[in-house]
């Protein structure tokens, strides 16, 4: 072990048997068991709140989540003499999540609707809605969309990427804004109320990166991003993502469904959020939203190849779309 890690290790009572680097990260084997140690970017608020949600959980039954490590000052939060900051958390030995494989889709889907029968009433103090509303935000996006291209048209020069971003701007708009007009087929109010009334969270970073299948069962890691919200917004963040990686395939949206629904069947009004967000191309808008933030005189190949694998699958991905509210009985 380095003397860099030997430093914040120093601060807990593990016997560390080994060391070994993964993505972002260190994992030690130790005498109780393994542990994750990451760099913590984030306020000792954020850490609080996630360790309640953990130990809420591990209470309830739901024993796999990666729980914080108190240092021998009795902290969650370590910090170096740099003033680099770190937590310590239990980490699990098992397999990593293939969306490629239907088997790996429906175990995901299932242990999200597991977590969000459990993800309620979690802290004795009621929670407070703090974050946009769906509507809010597919409005904002829709907003800041126009402002990309407007701040394009204003260029004298254009590179590569912007203009085959403005050449595509009018086809992806005309869906975003279809999304936006279908923001009336649900009572958006109706629902925040009974989110509040149940104080129901999402784990809001829920991607297959934060997923250990394990023999007996899933781990689920990294809930420093937990807020209340519609939990079927982290649905469809892993529906996405799911549904990109398998062509907008229909047979592997209705296996997410069927294990997510297994366990915590959709309302009416849900399925129809569901709708009109796989409705908005949120995939236009994350690139477009990078591009407006980063360093706009330079944009690398992976950004250009970004929107040409947009463009690739656009038609299958319209397919789907005609497809969808049939699959959600809408």
């Amino acid at each position: 072990m380095d003397d860099k890690l030997k430093e914040i290790m120093d601060h807990y009572e593990l016997d560390v048997q080994r060391v070994f680097r993964v993505r972002g990260a260190y994992v030690f084997d130790t005498d109780k068991g393994f542990r994750i140690l990451r760099e913590f970017r984030l306020s000792d608020q954020k850490a609080e709140m996630a360790q309640k949600v953990k130990q809420h959980l591990v209470d309830c039954g739901y024993e796999n989540v990666d729980t914080y490590e108190k240092n021998k000052e009795g902290l969650w939060i370590t910090e170096n003499g740099m003033g680099t900051r770190y937590v310590l958390k239990r980490w699990f030995q098992g397999e990593d999540c293939d969306l490629k494989q239907s088997e790996h889709i429906e175990r995901i889907t299932s242990n999200l609707a597991k977590l969000h029968l459990l993800l309620k009433n979690v802290t004795e103090e009621p929670l407070v809605f703090q974050a946009d509303t769906y509507e809010e935000t597919i409005i904002r996006h829709n907003r800041e969309l126009r402002r990309v291209r407007a701040y394009m048209r204003e260029k004298k020069q254009r590179n590569e990427f912007e203009l085959m971003f403005l050449s595509m701007f009018p086809e992806f708009y005309q869906e975003a804004d279809k999304a936006e007009g279908m923001l009336d087929m649900v009572d958006c109010k109706k629902l925040y109320e009974k989110m509040e009334q149940e104080q129901a969270i999402c784990h809001g970073n829920y991607n297959y990166h934060n997923i250990i299948l394990l023999k007996n069962g899933e781990a689920t890691s990294d809930f420093e991003r937990v807020h209340m919200q519609l939990q079927c917004m982290d649905l469809y963040d892993i529906l996405r993502k799911i549904m990109e990686k398998n062509s907008w395939n229909m047979a592997v949206f209705d296996r997410a469904m069927e294990g997510y629904e297994k366990y915590r069947p959709l309302s009416k009004e849900e399925r129809k959020v569901l709708l009109i967000r796989m409705a908005v191309p949120e995939k236009f808008w994350k690139i477009a939203n990078y591009y407006y933030n980063s360093k706009k005189t330079w944009m690398s190949a992976k950004n250009i190849e970004k929107l040409q694998n947009l463009q690739h699958q656009k038609q299958q991905r319209l397919q789907f779309l005609q497809k969808l509210p049939g699959a959600l009985g809408i």
